[in-house]
């Protein structure tokens, strides 16, 4: 993997008998936290998660095994922590329109189990309906 540019554009090297560059694209937009020169459309970490998720599961079902299980945990609660930062972030707004986060209220964030008010789980992220934002529809 190479950096072209940080948090945006990333070169991959595929495996197999003639190889070649790919390349992953992520959205570039301005806001309250930083403003671009250059803006492009492209994906949210979240889209490539449920990717992920969905090839594991995939490889799962050909050959079994307990590890490969928990990486579908673990990719589903990283899918579910960017979907409770972003559900946090529209609830309090600031979502793109602040530089950073109030924290006093919840100086741990939304850490503390049970999730207190936050209307969704885990299980199964993936496959909740996604709204335009790209974030999942609550």
């Amino acid at each position: 993997m190479k950096v072209i540019d940080p948090g945006h554009l990333y070169e991959l090297k595929e495996i197999g008998k003639n190889p070649c560059i790919q390349h992953l694209l992520f959205i570039k937009r301005s806001g309250g936290a930083i403003k671009y020169n250059e803006e492009w459309p492209g994906l949210q970490t979240q889209e490539v998660l449920r990717v992920l998720i969905d090839r594991t599961i995939y490889l799962n079902d050909i050959t079994p095994c307990f590890e490969t299980m928990d990486a579908v945990q673990h990719l589903r609660m990283a899918l579910f922590m960017y979907e409770v930062r972003a559900y946090r972030r529209k609830k309090e707004e600031v979502n793109r329109k602040a530089e950073r986060h109030d924290y006093s209220a919840r100086p741990h964030g939304w850490r503390d189990l049970p999730f207190g008010d936050i209307p969704f789980n885990e299980h199964e992220i993936e496959k909740r309906l996604v709204g335009l934002d790209g974030h999942i529809i609550v």
